[in-house]
């Protein structure tokens, strides 16, 4: 058995919607072999696809921010969506991962030493941490960047692939 690392994670919208949309149960999986996933209440207020009793299924542990907290996302966004904002201030102050996709993001993410985690990498640390297979990752990840081929490019799935010790098979 694999030792795991407990990690804190707090997910944007966009890496929620996409697990959701191409396997969900990877998100329970993600809680228990890998660590503790946090969303933030404005964040699930805004995707569509899941509901509050989807989070407590698998297992997501809603953050309601302060209304400080609100209130500096709203003020200082930049370039950052509320959101967005929301999740970094809240990364921030827990010493939570952010795990996004999104360049604006990760760039101040960067700026402000708070660690990340890109979208399909936390896919790669489930299986490194014994939590799936690496043809269930295989096929996950090909479905995700099927679902989102803008943002998850061939580039982004071969290091994975290689990351996961095979060729992508096309």
């Amino acid at each position: 058995m694999r030792t795991k690392k407990q990690h804190f994670l707090i997910l944007d919208a966009n890496i929620l919607i996409d697990f959701f949309k191409c396997d969900k149960t990877i998100i329970k999986l993600l809680c228990i072999y890998v660590g503790h996933i946090y969303l933030a209440t404005p964040v699930l207020n805004e995707i569509n696809e899941i509901s509050e009793g989807d989070c407590i299924e698998l297992g997501i542990r809603l953050v309601e921010p302060e209304l400080e907290q609100v209130m500096s996302a709203v003020e200082n966004r930049g370039s950052l969506s509320f959101q967005d904002h929301l999740c970094l201030i809240l990364a921030k102050k827990y010493g939570w991962a952010c795990v996004t996709n999104d360049k604006p993001l990760r760039r101040q993410c960067e700026l402000e030493g708070v660690p990340m985690i890109w979208g399909i990498e936390l896919i790669c640390i489930l299986v490194e941490s014994g939590g799936l297979s690496v043809m269930h990752a295989r096929d996950i990840i090909l479905q995700i960047q099927q679902n989102n081929p803008k943002y998850i490019t061939d580039d982004i799935v071969e290091r994975a692939f290689e990351r996961l010790g095979f060729n992508n098979p096309d």
